[in-house]
């Protein structure tokens, strides 16, 4: 058995016909060396209930001419990444040896059992042809990949270009991948091709994906926490790509649950997170969730508003009307929406945060209060930041009563932060006590939130349908501009015969928050006093 280390890579996803113009172009054509090309037939092995995917790890069986290698890759979604624990060795059958695993993470977990269930799930065949990338004292391989994943009654291409870290830091990998962009539109590849091959043999859905929260280890740094984090969220975000293109209502708001995960992390590690790139990458963040925003927003508009009342008020053509006109609306903000996930600046953005996240300057900042954060034990900083968030909604949340539009708003968004907050970190205080508080902070928070964004939704739609009712649209006559505007008042009224029934909720969410105990709170655990006030935080 040889132990390989562990590889730091990055993929890129290039259409077929797009990766001539990187290898001819001048950035590359006189610094690729030493080209190598490969068949790969790979064949995947798991159980009927995939035990090995559920463990983080992949078994395949590669045939090159007459030799089999055998490979045990760890393949979690986010501590696997960039960074992957690989072991090799030959065999000498198509079947896998189980007889040699033992030093492996394979080893510690398989038993006798799960070893006679391994069976083929798909495979994988592949032309491959690798590079050395040298310059600036970094050493690159370069591989590009041709070829198709292969399961029972379906297959999928691949294209993509992958970036391996020989030697050098992994800001190189980054500049390199940077060069590819500036050259054909490239996109960041989060998903594995085992990953994608196990998408394929259970059949799942090419269409919306729901995050993850990362498992974090306690004493696990706030610094590699974070980073777990930032990945889990980069994931979820282009996964959702394909079908938000495809105009799939649930990807754009996946997509958009992503950004909001990722812009409510930052947040939290805003100690540990903060140097001189950190307002760019908020500003182009905000960019995106300005441009997905509309869309989503009257998604929801139509269905869960204006659908409902005009099946009640099926005889008022004020609604078909104003059905139409938001329905057009709509169609012009996917337009948009697409329009910017298409673009080179999204593209753009999606490396450079990962850039960030993965080898920003903060990760390497010798500030002596910045390096403690970051090296703090996520235990304490994870605690730290619940008790901070706890003490902002519970100032705010006793006068819920009394709180006007503005101050229910700021409420909702500490709520959000809070609620991300205790899905980012339940993971690391264990025990059935720590799980059954977190269970019950989650649950109220949940509903606190969806009261309070239901009432901020009443304030937004209070203003667009004054419009309506106040200005006569173009084009309208006047008789068609009444219905409109009786509808207009309808839906009005109908959201206003909502708002006391939704403030009690928030009022008994918020009591259940309240009476909650923390669940970071043991009287074996020590919690880290503050280092420093929290900065002012913008909204999500």
């Amino acid at each position: 058995m040889v132990d390989t280390p562990t590889e730091v890579e990055l993929k890129l996803w290039v259409a077929p016909e797009d990766i001539n113009a990187v290898l001819k172009s001048p950035r590359f054509a006189d610094s690729l060396h030493d080209p190598t090309r490969e068949t790969l037939d790979s064949i995947y092995f798991d159980s009927k209930d995939r035990f090995l995917r559920d463990h983080g790890l992949t078994l395949r069986v590669r045939h090159d001419g007459e030799k089999r290698v055998q490979t045990i890759k760890s393949a979690d979604a986010g501590v696997g990444l960039f960074e992957r624990s690989e072991w090799e060795q030959t065999i000498e059958a198509d079947q896998p040896d189980i007889s040699g695993v033992k030093d492996t993470a394979l080893g510690q977990i398989l038993t006798d059992e799960v070893g006679r269930e391994l069976k083929p799930v798909f495979e994988t065949r592949i032309e491959r042809t690798a590079y050395h990338l040298n310059g600036n004292g970094a050493d690159i391989m370069l591989t590009i990949d041709e070829g198709q994943i292969l399961a029972p009654d379906s297959s999928q291409p691949v294209s993509e270009i992958e970036l391996e870290l020989r030697q050098g830091h992994p800001s190189d990998l980054f500049r390199i991948a940077r060069d590819i962009l500036d050259i054909v539109p490239a996109q960041l590849e989060f998903k594995s091709k085992p990953e994608r091959g196990y998408d394929l043999a259970d059949k799942t859905a090419l269409g919306a994906e729901t995050g993850y929260d990362p498992e974090l280890v306690p004493g696990t740094s706030a610094g590699r926490a974070f980073a777990l984090i930032g990945r889990a969220c980069l994931r979820h975000l282009v996964a959702n790509v394909s079908a938000m293109l495809d105009r799939d209502e649930i990807a754009l708001h996946q997509m958009r649950v992503a950004l909001r995960r990722l812009r409510a992390a930052i947040s939290l590690f805003s100690a540990v997170t903060s140097d001189d790139r950190l307002e760019a990458i908020k500003t182009e963040l905000k960019w995106l969730a300005q441009a997905l925003g509309p869309a989503r927003d009257l998604d929801t508009l139509l269905s869960e508003v204006i659908k409902p009342l005009r099946q009640q008020h099926a005889n008022e053509p004020g609604f078909t009307s104003i059905s139409n006109m938001f329905t057009r609306k709509r169609l012009k903000s996917y337009r948009h929406a697409q329009e910017a996930v298409r673009s080179a600046r999204f593209r753009s953005l999606v490396l450079d945060t990962t850039e960030w996240v993965e080898a920003g300057p903060w990760t390497v900042s010798d500030d002596p209060l910045k390096r403690a954060y970051r090296e703090m034990p996520i235990d304490a900083y994870a605690a730290e930041q619940l008790s901070h968030r706890r003490k902002q909604i519970r100032r705010r949340g006793r006068r819920i009563g009394e709180l006007n539009a503005e101050q229910l708003h700021r409420l909702r968004i500490q709520v959000k932060k809070a609620r991300y907050a205790v899905n980012f970190f339940s993971s690391v205080y264990g025990g059935k006590k720590s799980a059954k508080h977190s269970k019950k902070i989650k649950s109220a928070l949940m509903q606190l939130q969806n009261s309070l964004g239901r009432m901020n939704d009443i304030v937004t739609h209070k203003a667009l349908f004054s419009d309506i009712i106040t200005n006569r649209a173009k084009g309208l006559s006047e008789e068609q501009s009444r219905h409109r505007a009786f509808a207009a008042g309808l839906i009005i009224g109908d959201q206003q015969a909502q708002v006391q029934k939704l403030r009690d909720r928030a009022r008994k969410a918020y009591g259940r928050f309240d009476s909650a105990k923390p669940f970071w709170k043991s009287p074996d655990r020590l919690i880290a006093a503050p280092l420093e006030a929290p900065a002012a935080e913008p909204p999500l």
